[in-house]
C-alpha cells in the first residue's frame, strides 16, 4: 500500500483548514476584554490577506507580531468605531419619535458607518497610514467598490443578524463563530479585498508617476 506524504494535497488542505481555525481561536480569545477588538480585527486580517496571497505560514507567530506592532492605531480607531456605532445604536433604538429626516440622517450615517468599519481594518493591516487617512481611504473605496462592499457589509453583519433573530440562531452562531466563523469571513472578505487593494495600489502608483 502506497504511503501518504506529509506533503500530499489531503494533509496540505487540512494543515490550511486547521490554520484557519488557529487564527479564528486567536482572534476570539485576544477580543475578549473588549476594547483590544480594534488590533485582533487587524491582526486576523493581516493573516488573511497574506494567506489568500499565499504568502504566510505562521499563523500564531504572525499574528502576535502584528498585535505588536498595531495595537496603538487600530485601538484608535476601535475606540472611534466603538463610541460612533454606539451612539447611532442609541439613536436606532430609541429615535423612532425624531422627526423623519432626523432618522433618514441617522439611516445614512449607519451606512457609511458600516461601510466604513468594512474596510478600515483591512486597510490598516495592509498600509501604513494616518487613523484620519484611513478613514477616508475606507469610504472612498467602498463606494469606488460597491458591490463588493455591499456583499462585505452582509458578511460581516451575520453576528448582528443572528442575534436579532433570537436566542436560538444565537447559540448556534456562537458555536460557529467560535470555531471558524469570524476567521471564514476575512478570508471571504480578503478575496475581495487583495484585489480592491490591488487596484488602489496602482492607481496611487499612476498618481505618483504623473506627479514626479
Amino acid at each position: 500500500m502506497k504511503k501518504l506524504s506529509i506533503e500530499h494535497p489531503f494533509f496540505e488542505f487540512m494543515g490550511n483548514i486547521g490554520d484557519w481555525i488557529i487564527l479564528n481561536v486567536l482572534f476570539v480569545i485576544t477580543s475578549l476584554p473588549i476594547i483590544t477588538i480594534g488590533m485582533s480585527a487587524t491582526a486576523m486580517y493581516r493573516i488573511a490577506l497574506r494567506r489568500i496571497r499565499g504568502e504566510n505560514r505562521y499563523v500564531a507567530r504572525e499574528y502576535f507580531q502584528v498585535l505588536c506592532e498595531e495595537w496603538k492605531k487600530s485601538t484608535g480607531l476601535w475606540i472611534f468605531f466603538l463610541t460612533t456605532g454606539g451612539l447611532l445604536l442609541f439613536d436606532v433604538l430609541y429615535g423612532e419619535n425624531l422627526w423623519k429626516a432626523l432618522n433618514i440622517g441617522v439611516g445614512c450615517l449607519v451606512v457609511l458607518w458600516c461601510f466604513a468599519v468594512s474596510y478600515a481594518f483591512p486597510l490598516q493591516a495592509r498600509f501604513e497610514n494616518s487613523i484620519r487617512n484611513t478613514l477616508i481611504n475606507a469610504l472612498v473605496l467602498a463606494f469606488r467598490n460597491l458591490p463588493a462592499t455591499l456583499v462585505m457589509v452582509l458578511l460581516n453583519s451575520i453576528p448582528a443578524l443572528c442575534i436579532a433573530s433570537g436566542p436560538y440562531v444565537t447559540l448556534v452562531a456562537v458555536s460557529i463563530y467560535c470555531i471558524f466563523g469570524f476567521s471564514l469571513t476575512a478570508a471571504v472578505n480578503s478575496l475581495f479585498l487583495n484585489r480592491i487593494f490591488r487596484k488602489f495600489m496602482e492607481r496611487m502608483e499612476t498618481v505618483n508617476g504623473k506627479d514626479e
